[in-house]
């Protein structure tokens, strides 16, 4: 009998957690902010979005204009993660490896906010991932062996109007003075100083010397010197204004002298090919230029959606974020 009545005090009490736990999981399940074809998107995923729509609307905006623009970033990461799945989209080792480190890159300027609005370095690796699988659908589609392939004559076209390649040797017409700031040096000097750079030009077109050697040369003659090899865009503004035309307009192969008001280049146009190194990293982006518009046409038209907010729960959020912003008015329409 003392087992029995033990016995049944203990079913007693599991039935009692049991009915707790239940009663428990009833009352903190509040569901999520955001459903799209009946699927679940993550609060932490909806509240980025939200934040992102208040980045460009601004916190003051009406609340129903932010939730309308939160619902189109997410829809769009929701049609553009499904077609990437669809067409049997992954992504590569390099991929993956740029989107770690964008995400840290990220997290290293904004982790402190986002952990107060409940985004995590997770979030913004879903996040990310989606800006990947946007860039290598546009690969699928319209690169080597897609549906739509762009031909290797036009990309090369754009690469050239974007892109100069060349190698450069920098020397400075200023010094920095006793206060820090930058004054020209005098005229001895930098008659000297563009004298040497334009002996340099001439041993490197009479095959004397290299690129390398002529750095080196100038080094031993008292100034700083080293030769880079750089890959300029033409809206590019770490050099001084007009500098992307001037290199492009020199002969290629042929070493050049450049001048500005604050600097000297012994400059080296090259003629990368498709085969370069060069051309290829850039690949991804020529065919950004030409198209990128119409990937985002296609993620866009590719899956219809339904979308359901639960506007108490987005409300909540936004007052999260607005709180975080520092709004003083979260009295939204």
């Amino acid at each position: 009998m003392k087992f029995r009545k033990n016995l049944s005090f203990i079913l007693a009490i599991c039935c009692l957690v049991s009915a707790l736990t239940f009663s428990g999981c009833s009352l903190t399940d509040k569901g999520t902010a955001m459903e799209i074809n009946g699927v679940e998107i993550s609060d932490d995923v909806f509240t980025y979005f939200l934040d992102l729509a208040v980045v460009d609307l601004g916190v003051d905006a009406p609340l129903k204009s932010l939730k309308e623009k939160a619902t189109t970033y997410a829809e769009t990461y929701f049609k553009t993660n499904s077609l990437a799945h669809s067409q049997g989209v992954t992504l590569t080792i390099a991929e993956k490896k740029a989107v770690s480190e964008k995400v840290n890159a990220y997290w290293g300027i904004y982790g402190e906010y986002y952990t107060k609005i409940g985004v995590t370095k997770e979030t913004l690796t879903k996040i990310f991932t989606a800006d990947s699988f946007r860039e290598a659908l546009l690969v699928h589609y319209y690169g080597t062996g897609g549906e739509e392939e762009i031909p290797l004559t036009r990309l090369y076209a754009q690469f050239k109007t974007n892109y100069i390649v060349f190698q450069a040797i920098t020397g400075y017409l200023t010094q920095t003075d006793l206060n820090g700031q930058a004054v020209k040096i005098n005229e001895t000097e930098k008659e000297a100083l563009v004298l040497k750079f334009q002996n340099m030009s001439a041993m490197v077109n009479a095959g004397e010397q290299n690129m390398e050697q002529a750095a080196d040369f100038l080094a031993e003659s008292g100034y700083q010197g080293s030769v880079q090899t750089v890959v300029l865009h033409k809206d590019d503004t770490s050099y001084p204004p007009g500098f992307f035309e001037k290199v492009k307009s020199t002969e290629s192969r042929r070493a050049t002298v450049i001048g500005t008001e604050e600097y000297i280049f012994l400059v080296l146009r090259g003629d990368a090919d498709t085969n370069s190194s060069y051309f290829n990293e850039k690949r991804t982006e020529m065919i950004e230029i030409i198209v990128g518009d119409e990937i985002d046409k296609k993620i866009e038209s590719s899956l219809m959606v339904e979308t359901k907010i639960d506007n108490s729960l987005a409300d909540g959020y936004y007052s999260l974020i607005a709180k975080e912003k520092g709004d003083k008015n979260e009295s939204h329409n």
